[in-house]
């Protein structure tokens, strides 16, 4: 059975050591803090206009060169705290910290960007300015470039006033990294329980947290309807002259029925034979109606019958 020596136990443990402290450190540029801290390092480091920089690692004061066209412009000198303060410098050029103009080499390397913080408010991937009731809302902030541990507000006005926090869904705006706010664009914000009304959305970096800087998105605004089974009644636009004519309905009116009226014959005697005798007919002065004609044909007919078996 092998041992292992103390000595053995020493020289692994440098080795770790050694391998643990010369890899390259992984680091936030952005630590939630008033700074944006920039190490020694051959990657370029992104650093936004507006921001704060504390520099760290390096063995003699910070001093940023900005070269164009490979000629050193101008040059930013960081102060006794190796830190500078609202970077306000040209977008053109190349920026390097502690450049060595014989050597062509320098401590580090900075990428320097404006701020962009972009800001759609989208069902689906479709940008909205209405969603109805229980509506799931994408607060879409893709190719936003601020750091991811920046701390940030994503300020939701409605009728009641800003909203902070919401209880019923578990849902914190305000005090947020840049991550989380990052979330409410893939997985959606929720609207559940939420009231009938005008709603804007913005984003705020909150600069003490957020490397110094003081940025905030554009306005966007919602509004928030009924449900979608609930439709708004759509009123019929109305023609021209146009006249609302009443709905009639049809009413029957009954045929009055008329009774004819018939009046005996009396027999006279007589040695002369009796004269054919003219039947009288008495009809209560009814106006003809249509039909009538038919009616007082048949009755006709019932008298020459009954007057013809008299006269046998």
């Amino acid at each position: 059975m092998k041992t292992v020596t103390k000595g053995k136990v020493i020289v692994i443990a440098a080795i770790m050591f050694v391998f643990v402290f010369a890899a390259p450190m992984s680091y936030a540029a952005s630590r939630g803090d008033n700074y944006n801290h920039i190490v020694v390092q051959q990657t370029p480091q992104k650093v936004l206009i507006g921001q704060n920089l504390e520099f760290e690692g390096f063995s003699v004061l910070p001093v940023v060169y900005r070269l164009v066209g490979g000629d050193i412009v101008n040059t930013y000198s960081a102060d006794g705290n190796n830190r500078i303060y609202n970077v306000n410098w040209p977008m053109s050029g190349a920026y390097y910290v502690n450049y060595n103009s014989t050597a062509k080499n320098a401590d580090a390397q900075l990428s320097l960007e404006t701020v962009n913080i972009p800001l759609e408010l989208k069902v689906g991937t479709t940008a909205v300015s209405f969603i109805a009731v229980g509506t799931e809302l994408r607060v879409d902030t893709a190719g936003i470039n601020l750091f991811d541990e920046d701390i940030v507000d994503l300020i939701i006005k409605g009728p009641d006033g800003q909203i902070k926090y919401d209880m019923l869904n578990n849902q914190q705006f305000t005090d947020i990294s840049v991550s989380e706010l990052k979330k409410y664009g893939t997985d959606g914000l929720k609207t559940t329980g939420w009231k009938i009304g005008d709603y804007t959305f913005q984003v705020k970096t909150e600069s003490a947290h957020a490397c110094g800087l003081d940025a905030v998105s554009e306005k966007k605004e919602v509004k928030r309807g009924g449900s979608y089974y609930e439709p708004s009644p759509t009123p019929s636009p109305k023609k021209e002259n146009e006249i609302a004519v009443p709905h009639l309905t049809p009413t029957a009116t009954p045929i009055p029925t008329v009774t004819p009226t018939v009046t005996p014959i009396l027999t006279i005697p007589s040695s002369t034979p009796e004269p054919s005798p003219t039947p009288s007919l008495a009809v209560s002065p009814t106006p003809l109606i249509p039909g009538s004609e038919f009616l007082f044909a048949i009755i006709g007919i019932i008298i020459a019958v009954c007057l013809f078996w008299y006269r046998k």
